[in-house]
């Protein structure tokens, strides 16, 4: 693209319009990008190889990581995973990048894999004002839909192909991981077992689910917290923030009394202490949303429910 040259009623006088070119990324910014991503893969997959080493005796550790169908395990899971990670935070880099905001690469924050996941997640930082409540609803929802379009063929598929689970008895400490009501609308659509036994896609899913439901969340700037301002409204999204974080207090209680799991006090704590409820202003606070946002935006809560569990965890 050329500049274009603008001649003013004044002589000898030239304002000169020069095309906007894109900042680029530093080498070292790159390097440090691919460095989390690899470490991050190397977490999953220690983690899906941990997952499906569980309650199996091993003598040798680095033997059993080795084994083919621990490897696979280790790999099925680490793929699924970042996957639904990558796609989520492309749909909001690639929403960025068609307003013209300027935005970071993704960040996977790797986790240790013997006590969790074997990720804390990833995010892209936004570097600049959002300066519409339509660039910032687009910016929103395009990492949750992106997310939910590959968590929802990833979950088809573990369910599918899952093995039956024989009933066993709960005992002192056993853990439950509870579905979301789309694994359950899976399993009575499609005939499938309830119990079945741990299988990395299916888990993997299970965790991209957790993830969208946290984040669409209408609290700060969580995705959901920047929907529900562009479709509420400063004082809309005040009140609703509130509200929600109020009743995940009294969600928190209640799961712990009732299914030992104490999750919900550390999102609490994350939330209030780092995130907070406040949504900095858009530039353009009294831009309208057009009747196709407002269907995504009934398509985004529709996500939320699918995919929400309000006791993702049980410990007897």
């Amino acid at each position: 693209m050329n500049g274009h040259t603008f001649h003013s009623a004044e002589p000898l006088s030239v304002y000169e319009i020069l095309p906007m070119r894109e900042p680029r990324i530093p080498l070292r910014r790159v390097i440090l990008h691919a460095a989390l991503f690899l470490s991050t893969f190397a977490t999953t997959f220690l983690a899906g190889a941990f997952f499906a080493l569980s309650g199996v005796a091993v003598e040798d550790l680095g033997a059993a990581l080795i084994h083919p169908a621990i490897v696979s395990s280790g790999l099925a899971y680490s793929f699924t995973l970042l996957t639904i990670l990558l796609a989520h935070e492309l749909g909001h880099y690639l929403a960025c990048r068609y307003y013209g905001i300027q935005a970071s690469l993704p960040y996977f924050i790797p986790a240790p894999p013997v006590i969790g996941i074997g990720t804390f997640g990833a995010f892209i930082r936004i570097q600049e004002p959002i300066r519409s409540r339509r660039a910032l609803f687009d910016v929103g929802i395009a990492g949750p839909l992106a997310g939910f379009a590959v968590a929802l063929p990833a979950a088809i598929v573990g369910l599918w192909f899952a093995d039956p689970a024989p009933p066993i008895p709960l005992t002192e400490g056993a853990i439950t991981f509870n579905d979301p009501p789309l694994f359950i609308l899976l399993q009575r659509v499609f005939d499938l077992p309830v119990m079945i036994q741990w299988n990395p896609i299916h888990f993997a899913a299970w965790v991209g689910m957790l993830a969208t439901s946290l984040n669409l969340l209408p609290l700060g700037q969580l995705d959901g917290g920047h929907i529900a301002y562009a479709l509420l409204g400063p004082r809309g999204h005040r009140w609703m923030a509130r509200g929600i974080f109020f009743l995940m207090i009294g969600l928190a209680f209640y799961a712990y009394s009732h299914h030992r799991w104490a999750g919900w006090f550390v999102y609490v704590g994350l939330i209030g202490l780092l995130i907070g409820l406040k949504h900095p202003p858009v530039g353009d606070e009294h831009q309208p949303l057009d009747h196709r946002r407002k269907v995504l935006g009934i398509i985004a809560l529709i996500v939320f429910a699918l995919s929400f569990m309000p006791f993702p965890i049980t410990i007897t």
